[in-house]
Order: C-alpha cells, then structure tokens, then sequence
C-alpha cells in the first residue's frame, strides 16, 4: 500500500535562495513492514539490508523524482543495516535529517547535519538507530554541476571530492526546517514549501568549498578496523563453522578486543552478529524457495544452523513469523 503527496512549488526563500518554479511535484509514500522495504532505501539502489532488532519493523520510504533527479527520504523506525553502491552510474548526496545517537556510517558515528557523498559504484555501509530520518538526492555528474551553477557555485567530482562524510556538519538551522517538511511528506499531510529543492540546495552550498582530497568517515578508528575486518571474514565465511578464535585471528586482534570491539561498534557479540546474518540469508533463500526445491531444514543446514528448533525460534523473534510463514508468502500466487 502506498499513497502519494502533492504540492505545487511557488516562489519562496529558503537558506538565502530563491527558488521559482510552477512545476508539480509527486511523493510516492511506501511503508517498512518487512527488512526487504529497506532495498530501496535509496530508489533504485537493490541494498543488502540487515534487521538488528526482533519483531516488525515501522517507518516509511518517499521518493520523487524532478527533471532526472531522483528523491529519497527514509524514516526508519528500527536499528538496521545497509549496505551496498547506492548507484552504478550516479552520484548520491544524503543529509542526516534527525540521526539518533548509534547511527554509523562505514563503523563511524555520524549524527543530524552530517552530509554524505557517495560517487558512482562506490559501497556504502551504514547502521542506522531507530528514529533516524534522511534524505537523499541521485542524479549525473553533469546535472549536479548544472544546478550548482544556477547558485553560481562551482561543484563537480573533483571538488566534491571522495565518498564519505563531509567533515563538516550544516547549520543547525538547516535539519530544523527539513524535518518539519520531510515529516509532513511522511505522514501524508499538506507539505510546507518544496523539500526536495530545499535539500538540494542546502547541500550544494554546503559541499561547494575548495576541492578536498578525501572526504572523512571512510577510515574508522581501531575498533572500527577490527569489526571491518571482522564482518569481511565472516561475509566470506558464513556458510562454514566460525570460530571464536579465527574470528580474532582474522580481525588481528585478541578475543577480548575483538568482542570490545563488537560491543563498541554494533551493541553485540560476534556470535550474535553472525547468527543474525545467517538468519537474514536464511530469509533470503526461503523467500527465493519457489525458484527452486527446498525445505526449510535444507535451507537452515546450508547456513549452520542444524538445530531446526532453535533456528525458528530465532528467527521469529527476529522478524516476527515463522519460516513456514515466509515460505508461504513466497509461494503464494501474485494478484
């Protein structure tokens, strides 16, 4: 289910520009009830989203699109995971609307104001804390240095420099005027000005500074190194027993840091962690059961988890139903 907010943009001022237009602007709203909502986090983009909380998720996903340039903005009203390029081809700029404490981008803690760049096919890593509203703008290269130009500022690959966080957050005043708009485009009601335009200009004028080598938040601090390489060695390795001790000796570190480490970053041990994965992999695969034959005890085996009691209990606890329930919806007939 999803419902569609419209608006007409007029001519207003906002952070010092003015903005014209007798264009219509279509938000198309779509609710999170299950972790796959979360793939179109960014429009398009098909991210491996991970739940690190039990039960249903709630929030919302709403994007736009205007002369090619594509909208999003995600209320998420759960911890979860993202990972993933957030588009082979263009360049994506986000803005920490309201980022809770615990959000993180690439194991680095970010917060309200924080602008990211994410330039084409580069990963994004991100844990998002519950409550946490942003908004992203994807659009070409090109496109993005013509609508700087149109504020007369100069901002193209190279002076926007690397993927990552900038170092830098907004003016306070700048999340304060969003939320109220991008709230209002979540809840469905009447939206005060254009959020879409207000938050491309924002970050325009935010990122247009002399040209940065890097951009900082890709480079966590030694417990962020150790879960990095932690998750990298488990990625690889999670369908084989994983021991506590390969674990350490992957991440170079002692099993003590390691689970400090884990602790620090993620609010959980590595034993959890990777359980949890297994049980979004198991998801996956029942949820992908009508493609071909299998059984939930096949599917639980093929991840390590043998013990078939135990498993469903997990998982339902995660997700809030049963495996035979995902299972059942996968197979169900489409309307």
């Amino acid at each position: 289910m999803f419902c569609i907010t419209r608006y007409v943009r007029g001519e207003f001022t906002k952070f010092g520009i003015m903005l014209s237009s007798d264009a219509t602007i279509d938000w198309t709203t779509v609710p999170i009830a299950r972790i796959e909502d979360l793939r179109d986090a960014v429009l398009g983009a098909g991210l491996d989203a991970t739940q690190l909380s039990r039960g249903n998720l709630s929030g919302g996903i709403a994007f736009a699109e205007l002369d090619g340039m594509v909208f999003t903005s995600g209320y998420v009203g759960g911890p979860v995971a993202l990972s993933g390029p957030l588009s082979g081809d263009r360049v994506t700029i986000g803005i920490g609307i309201d980022l809770p404490a615990g959000t993180r981008h690439w194991l680095s803690e970010v917060g309200t104001g924080n602008v990211g760049v994410y330039l084409p096919g580069d990963e994004h890593d991100s844990i998002y804390a519950p409550g946490s509203l942003y908004a992203t703008v994807t659009l070409t290269a090109d496109r993005l240095e013509a609508e700087a130009a149109q504020l007369d500022l100069a901002l193209d690959e190279r002076t926007l420099g690397g993927t990552g966080v900038h170092p830098r957050k907004v003016a306070p005043t700048i999340p304060t005027q969003l939320r109220e708009q991008f709230r209002s485009v979540h809840g469905g009601h009447p939206v005060p000005g254009d959020p879409a335009r207000a938050m491309l200009h924002a970050v325009l004028c935010h990122l247009a500074r002399p040209p940065r080598a890097m951009n900082v938040g890709t480079r966590p601090g030694s417990h962020g190194r150790i879960v990095r390489r932690a998750r990298a060695y488990i990625a690889e390795h999670l369908s084989e027993p994983i021991s506590a001790d390969a674990l350490a000796s992957a991440a170079g570190a002692s099993r003590r840091t390691l689970f400090r480490a884990f602790a620090e970053i993620l609010d959980e041990t590595p034993r959890s962690y990777v359980r949890r994965l297994r049980l979004h992999r198991i998801r996956r695969d029942l949820a992908d059961a009508p493609e071909r034959v299998c059984t939930i005890a096949l599917i639980a085996n093929e991840w390590e988890m043998s013990d078939l009691g135990r498993m469903a209990g997990a998982y339902r606890e995660l997700f809030g139903e049963k495996p035979s329930e995902t299972l059942q919806a996968a197979r169900a007939p489409g309307p």
